[in-house]
């Protein structure tokens, strides 16, 4: 009796460990993967719209003039292959670490499970890690996004900071991206579930449109809440004074490119919306080695 009751226990013991480290791959694969998805689909949308937001936020000049003027210089897709080249690490970080907030944080490692003040930290700490890890690439984004840089391409953008202003440069405005992610990200993820939860109750609402809605709002309340420190990266990185070239100019000058702002944050958090409730069952879907 002893050999038979104890040999299932050590059988169960033995199995635990690699199901929870198969678990983790599946995840981590699902988020990457999804992340990777939600990358290939922005870019292309974003890519124009960043380029023209980057030059009203430096130049305070209107949206629409800064557009037509890139689209003149053949400029618009100019940063594209940096945010190509960039998208999928940083969806793979981005989505990987949100990811493992949601399992940790949320009740049985289900974002639906999650309240609003649970979901809002689960977006702030998702920010907030983030930024060290891709804020070189962004920067170089946002340096091949203004023409008046001169630089050829990626690797002459890189090339060039490097020399004229040092390695630390490519962690320039990494405080304001900090504070911007947290509060952004927070406003993204929580404005997305509480919005969520009100749309629930209304079964005329298919899930998709409603997950839908439930990121583009989420995406109004992130750029509002962030919008400033969003201008403060922008000073930082293009070397402009936060203070005296913007700040001094009055709250139109603040908010320049903020409404543009809004639309493709809309836009990234309402796909982030559609994308984040199958992330779990596409990564239960995955079968490595079960």
């Amino acid at each position: 009796m002893a050999t038979t009751t104890v040999a299932p226990a050590v059988a169960v013991t033995e199995t635990v460990k690699p199901k929870q480290k198969t678990s983790f791959w599946r995840e981590a694969a699902a988020s990457a993967i999804g992340g990777s998805i939600h990358a290939v689909i922005e870019q292309p949308i974003a890519t124009p719209i960043e380029a023209s937001i980057t030059q009203t936020q430096v130049n305070g000049k209107g949206f629409f003039w800064n557009f037509k003027e890139l689209f003149r210089q053949g400029a618009l897709y100019r940063a594209l292959p940096t945010a190509l080249v960039g998208a999928v690490p940083k969806a793979v970080i981005h989505y990987s670490i949100l990811n493992l907030y949601i399992n940790t944080l949320a009740p049985d490692g289900d974002m639906k499970k999650a309240d609003g003040q649970t979901a809002t930290v689960i977006g702030m700490a998702t920010g907030a890690s983030e930024t060290v890890l891709v804020n070189p690439i962004n920067f170089v984004k946002f340096r091949m996004q203004r023409p008046e840089w001169g630089y050829s391409g990626m690797v002459d953008a890189i090339q060039t900071i490097y020399r004229v202003e040092g390695l630390q440069a490519f962690w320039k405005g990494a405080g304001a991206v900090f504070v911007r992610n947290t509060i952004c990200n927070g406003g993204m993820v929580g404005g997305y579930k509480f919005t969520e939860k009100a749309l629930s109750s209304s079964a005329d609402l298919p899930d998709g449109p409603r997950h839908l809605l439930a990121g583009a709002c989420g995406g109004i309340v992130g750029s509002f809440v962030s919008y400033p420190f969003e201008m403060l990266r922008a000073a930082k990185m293009h070397n402009i004074s936060f203070m005296d070239e913007i700040v001094a100019k009055g709250p139109k000058r603040l908010l320049a490119g903020w409404a543009p702002g809004a639309v493709r944050l809309v836009v990234t958090s309402a796909i982030m919306g559609s994308i984040i409730p199958h992330l779990k069952a596409f990564s239960n879907s995955l079968v490595m080695g079960d």
